[in-house]
């Protein structure tokens, strides 16, 4: 595949992934699905991965229109017209801005800041100032601020959460998913600081990241594979979960410390997942499950039915392909593929008919799914309960569809949420990699020639 078949190939993500955007005043709406789908709402968490891919794209020239960095240059507003005074970002917001979070959670403010950095940084490889820059370094100077305050615990050095990626009590206490996004901000800083002369501003910030880096780097590991969570009484919690790709996910060439216990023994990325892939591999639609779910549990969710996860499984066909295993990387986008629709649309996960109708009958029926959506443990303080009346509308309105559609005869396996506007960066992502892999593969097969060559002179 060549830049030209791959650029195409990322432009058929693109125009599904605009699908799901809105210019505003405010800037561009990237909602997590069509505003006719499950999730018309702005989550900064897809947002901030959805910017990762659009600065790759304008960093490695395979943005020839410009449609990613107008996304990113228009979704980098939105968000900055919704951070709090204080500095947070909440879990998500409605069109016009409006907060529409129901769960404390608080990786959004990494995240918020995320894509105000990954904006000014594709200005600055495009050899742009932006007129933003001020106000943009301003806001993540004041997040960082607010999350060290409000959320970071001095004593363990590291940040609680209460909710992140899965949106339950399970990941109540210190995961390994939100720890590592705040990696991942502390090292956009580094690289702002470089490339804007920004070394004064966020000296007090740079000293941080070094001792929390390394605090992070070794509090998540034992018995040489990653732990999902320590919860918040100091268990560690050793059942699997994609979230173990996240130090792999997260990681950045310029993390500036030296203290990655990783590059000591990269045998724990490997352990680590071998065997989230021995465990949550669905075995009957292929792909991963995000975790081990169990109905009498309140604490996991099940969602119409539990199934693969298509963002995370093609977050493991980027890990394959980072390291060289292409075959293992294809056939995972070649099992992704079957389960897309006519238009190209990939959902959020897969079911299938006869677990959908045990979700129904033990979970939705008798009100366990409710109770698991809106877990008082989990919920913002004074929550309106106009809130969770919308939502309760959504999941209603998306568990009717699936049912008449089973009894049409038109399913057998279940598209949730369709399409899933983070899926398809997370596969573009993975395309970009399996290219960078094969190119790297030919580079050095040329170079071994031309040595070859030498020699026999």
């Amino acid at each position: 595949m060549d830049k030209n078949s791959l650029c195409k190939k990322l432009s058929k993500h693109l125009e599904i992934i605009t699908k799901c955007s809105i210019s505003t005043e405010r800037g561009t709406v990237l909602l997590a699905t069509i505003l006719e789908s499950r999730y018309p709402y702005v989550y900064p968490r897809d947002s901030a991965c959805a910017s990762v891919l659009f600065r790759r794209m304008v960093e490695k020239d395979l943005d020839p229109d410009g449609v990613a960095f107008n996304l990113l240059k228009g979704l980098a507003q939105f968000i900055s017209s919704v951070q709090d005074e204080s500095g947070e970002w909440v879990q998500r917001y409605g069109l016009n801005g409006q907060k529409k979070a129901i769960y404390i959670q608080e990786d959004n403010t990494a995240f918020g800041s995320i894509i105000l950095a990954n904006y000014l940084l594709a200005c600055y490889h495009r050899q742009e100032e932006p007129v933003e820059l001020d106000g943009y370094i301003k806001k993540i100077k004041k997040a960082i601020q607010f999350a060290i305050k409000h959320f970071y615990r001095e004593e363990i050095f590291l940040f609680f959460s209460t909710t992140s990626i899965h949106e339950s009590a399970i990941e109540k206490g210190y995961s390994i998913w939100v720890n590592h996004a705040y990696i991942l901000f502390f090292n956009l800083i580094s690289q702002l600081t470089g490339k804007f002369d920004l070394k004064d501003y966020f000296a007090e910030e740079l000293s941080f990241k070094c001792r929390f880096c390394q605090s992070v780097h070794r509090r998540f590991i034992l018995n040489d594979r990653f732990v999902r969570r320590i919860t918040k009484d100091g268990t560690f919690d050793l059942r699997p979960d994609v979230t173990m790709m996240s130090p792999v996910y997260f990681q950045c060439k310029e993390d500036l410390c030296d203290t990655c216990v990783l590059d000591e023994n990269p045998d724990i990325i490997t352990n680590s997942i071998n065997f989230m892939v021995d465990n949550l591999w669905d075995p009957e639609l292929g792909m991963l499950q995000r975790y081990l779910p169990f109905t009498e549990d309140i604490e996991t969710h099940i969602h119409a039915g539990n199934g693969p996860w298509i963002q995370y499984t093609a977050m493991l066909a980027q890990y394959y392909y980072k390291n060289g295993k292409i075959d293992r990387g294809d056939a995972i986008l070649d099992q992704i593929d079957k389960y897309s629709t006519d238009e190209g649309y990939i959902p959020e996960h897969l079911s299938t008919k006869r677990r959908f109708e045990e979700f129904v009958r033990l979970e939705w029926e008798v009100g366990l799914d409710a109770k698991k959506e809106f877990h008082p443990d989990i919920l913002i303080p004074d929550l309106s309960y106009d809130f969770i009346v919308e939502e309760l509308f959504f999941m209603k309105k998306s568990y009717d569809k699936i049912r008449n559609d089973i009894a049409d005869g038109k399913k057998n396996v279940i598209h949730f949420a369709v399409p899933l506007m983070w899926s398809h960066v997370e596969y573009a992502n993975a395309l970009i990699a399996r290219y960078e892999s094969v190119y790297s593969k030919d580079l050095l097969v040329e170079s071994k020639s031309e040595r070859d060559l030498l020699s026999l002179k």
